[in-house]
């Protein structure tokens, strides 16, 4: 038993009937549950009754494993307890899964006594542990074979050594025979995997197989991987004989599957490249499901409907319902009513937010925003539980965003995307935040957002270009034009990119390089005229290509989007009013009264800062002393009025800006930690811990340590 798991057992022995509140901490199979086994041993012989779940009963000892799997609702009571320091409370659990709720419980366990970590045995552990089984010393050529094999993971050295005992592979110590697994030990793995997260067991099997996937902290919290990512020996070859007699076609779809989830790419579509190839190979449509998702984040949904028209729909049987939202956003309407009409839905979680999917892009056509709206939202809520191990061309929660986007309803889209953190969340709420007129938060948000693939670039570059136009910097325009010109290379047009394809459109136009988007523009229009038109997608981009026209000083453009725009009056008739009163005010026909209303008309259809902007260049305009200074206070009003100030630091509207990760960081910052000790207490490096800091200064904003000390502090505490 490592030292911290001895110093809490003897303190316990020494006075068994006293208040303890204690954590115990470790990735799988580090000996948490044998600590709690032991600790519970001891009040038993104390005469202290054992509790396993929660009560509030101060004459036992609680002894609780497995909190990561817990409810918040009994973590916040746990929390309490602990609180409260007058029960016998110890709480044991992995790093991940890491809800708010545990990182919370942890924290006060923390404060109350340094938590038990456990971790991996070293080569004399290892040996000693092994004696313990054996009755004896294992020679050193065994005490090397199980260090490598096991990694040093406690649960593994005792599976591996009782099964090379039980099977006659021992003698005095020493390895006889081949050095193959025991069955009792693959089938102990089986049962392993079959209890993991399907991310996670994606993850290993990938590993296994040698695909350069990523790690998730679920995979490393199950002990199964050394420092480095890789799998442990002997777990590679547990896992590698239970797959080998699945049939080999059906292995590159399943490794594709797990490589995209883990987020490469590149390996994915290098394995359903190989199944979609492959005549015989029985798991065709998982690999077509998997290419679609992946060619979408690489900027190319078009060649994803593709390959799901050439697939076709019956043979995804239930899941034919992620062709909806891919046609649609091509301009492929009546074939996506008829795949909608005809698909089946399944009993799950993840066909039910399928569907309502579907039905609600198809209501941003063909009904109103609010069906489509309350639809998608209903779909991101249905998809929660199951959201990281789904491949959509796009998940519910985004697509929620980018329909609330468009139709000015930023608190639903703010609501939907809480708590998701992947770098498209994190955009699309920049977006939110940057029309509500916080571009400091918006600034933020997108900074932290690198490593992009070309659907969230073209939203980063957009956003970036819009940013500095709403600051009126014409150097960062150019900056970030420079960096929008790269990114549309890699994207064609769809549906879903109209919103930053608008606001590019702007960019260009200021830049004096509007030829750079003409063959996108083109495709958007003949994508809207597929569709009929609508003026849910249609009305936005019209006046976002008004704004280029004006800023070109082109009349007889701005004239034709202005047209286009009255034809949508009965559903946008603040776009229709202000491109109205933006001819008149390019005419020089300056009417204070009609600038006000289409002005205002503007800021309560959520474009407060288009709204600004049109009272001001009627100012300009104006020739009227009275008139211009009444125009240039209605601007004034319209930049402060239900939007926060321009130099507002982001928390004070997003709360705290920080990942699970970073707030577990920032904890034990605050807690007075070296950053070796936080990184032995979340088994990461203390390189890691050094970059998480780092990242949270520059995003706060801090120019010292005490500063980021100080901010940290304010955060946790709210």
């Amino acid at each position: 038993m490592p030292s911290a798991a001895q110093r809490l057992c003897r303190d316990v022995v020494a006075d068994p009937h006293a208040p303890l509140v204690a954590a115990v901490a470790g990735p799988g199979g580090c000996g948490k549950t044998a600590t709690l086994e032991t600790l519970a041993r001891i009040y038993r012989d104390a005469g202290v009754p054992v509790a396993r779940e929660y009560t509030e009963d101060t004459s036992t000892a609680l002894l609780v494993d497995d909190a990561h799997a817990l409810d918040d609702g009994t973590l916040d009571r746990l929390r309490r307890l602990a609180v409260a320091r007058t029960h016998r409370l110890v709480v044991a659990y992995r790093p991940w899964p890491r809800p708010p709720a545990l990182s919370a419980l942890g924290a006060v366990l923390g404060r109350c006594r340094l938590p038990v970590v456990l971790g991996r045995l070293d080569r004399a552990a290892v040996a000693a542990r092994a004696a313990d089984v054996l009755g004896h010393p294992p020679c050193d050529e065994l005490t090397d074979f199980l260090f490598e094999q096991t990694n040093g993971i406690p649960s593994l050295v005792d599976r591996f050594v009782a099964a090379l005992h039980e099977t006659g592979r021992l003698a005095d110590g020493r390895l006889v025979g081949q050095e193959t697994i025991p069955d009792g030990v693959i089938e102990q793995f089986r049962h392993d995997l079959d209890c993991l997260d399907e991310q996670v067991r994606q993850v290993l099997l990938a590993k296994a197989a040698g695909v350069g996937v990523s790690a998730c902290e679920g995979a490393f919290a199950t002990g199964l991987l050394t420092d480095a990512g890789d799998l442990v020996p002997l777990a590679r070859q547990a896992i590698l004989s239970l797959t080998a007699a699945a049939p080999t076609p059906l292995m590159p779809a399943r490794q594709a599957e797990a490589a995209a989830l883990a987020g490469d790419l590149d390996t994915a579509l290098r394995f359903t490249d190989q199944v979609i190839g492959d005549p015989r190979a029985p798991d065709r449509p998982r690999a077509v499901m998997v290419a679609a998702a992946v060619l979408a984040r690489r900027g190319m949904l078009a060649r994803g409907v593709d390959l799901y028209r050439w697939l076709g729909a019956p043979a995804l049987g239930e899941h034919a319902l992620v062709m909806v939202p891919a046609l649609l956003g091509v301009g492929a309407l009546s074939e996506a009513q008829h795949v909608l009409a005809s698909a089946v839905t399944g009993p799950t979680l993840l066909a039910g937010a399928q569907h309502l999917t579907a039905q609600g892009l198809l209501d941003t056509i063909t009904s109103t925003p609010a069906a489509a709206l309350s639809r998608l939202a209903r779909a991101a809520a249905l998809l929660e539980p199951v959201g990281q191990t789904a491949l959509l061309t796009d998940d519910p929660a985004a697509l929620t965003a980018v329909v609330a986007l468009h139709c000015g309803e930023f608190s639903i889209g703010e609501s939907v995307l809480s708590g998701h953190l992947s770098p498209r969340h994190q955009l699309l709420r920049a977006w939110i935040v940057m029309r509500q007129g916080n571009l400091a938060a918006a600034r933020a948000l997108l900074d932290a957002c690198d490593l992009l693939e070309p659907r969230d670039e073209l939203f980063a570059a957009a956003l970036a270009a819009a940013i500095a136009r709403h600051a009126g910097d014409v150097v960062a325009l150019t900056h970030s034009w420079a960096r929008a010109r790269e990114a549309v290379l890699h994207h064609t047009t769809d549906l879903y990119v109209l919103l930053p394809l608008g606001e590019l459109a702007i960019a260009a136009a200021r830049v004096g390089e509007p030829a750079w988007l003409a063959a996108h523009l083109a495709d958007a229009d003949q994508l809207l005229d597929d569709l009929g038109r609508p003026a849910f997608w249609a009305a936005p981009l019209h006046w976002a290509r008004l704004q280029a026209a004006i800023v070109a000083e082109s009349p007889q453009e701005a004239g034709q989007h202005a047209t286009a725009l009255a034809r949508f009056a009965g559903s946008h008739p603040a776009l229709a009013d202000a491109a109205r009163a933006w001819l008149r005010v390019l005419a020089g026909d300056i009417d204070v009264a009609v600038v006000e209303r289409a002005s205002r008309g503007l800021w309560a259809a959520g474009q407060s800062w288009e709204g600004a902007r049109l009272a001001g260049q009627a100012a300009i305009r104006c020739r009227d002393r009275a008139a211009m200074s009444s125009l240039l206070a209605l601007a004034r009003e319209l930049t402060s009025v239900d939007t926060p100030a321009q130099t507002q630091v982001a928390t004070e509207l997003l709360g705290t800006p920080l990942s699970g990760r970073e707030r577990e960081v920032a904890e034990l910052v605050v807690s007075g930690l070296t950053y070796k000790q936080i990184g032995e207490r979340l088994f990461i490096s203390a390189k890691t811990v050094e970059h998480h800091v780092a990242k949270m200064r520059r995003r706060l904003g801090c120019a010292t340590r005490s500063e980021l000390f100080t901010q940290l502090r304010t955060l946790l505490t709210a």
